[in-house]
């Protein structure tokens, strides 16, 4: 019977991960999207002037973007994993 409740326990988690990570990557693909309207020929340096912010965060809010673009196109079999540290992108912004 432990067993069936452990079993229970884990099916339950599995399912709210699964559901949280691809809500996270439906979510960030969209933000991804409009991150790119947005920049359309626009430079780094012309857009941290519109927003009052440095080129360098506007570099790290591009690439983290850009993470989790990449990690989207993996779980979706749209493109192999590229090689690189979408963790430290990411971090920036934690």
């Amino acid at each position: 019977m432990a067993y069936e409740t452990s079993w229970s326990i884990e099916i339950l988690a599995a399912a709210q991960y699964s559901k949280a990570v691809i809500k996270t990557l439906n979510e960030s693909l969209e933000k991804y999207m409009d991150w790119q309207t947005y920049r359309a020929a626009r430079t780094n340096a012309q857009i941290a002037t519109a927003l009052g912010r440095t080129e360098d965060e506007i570099a790290d809010l591009d690439a983290c973007l850009s993470a989790f673009k990449e990690i989207y196109d993996f779980a979706n079999n749209e493109a192999s994993p590229a090689q690189g540290d979408r963790y430290y992108s990411m971090r920036r912004f934690t």
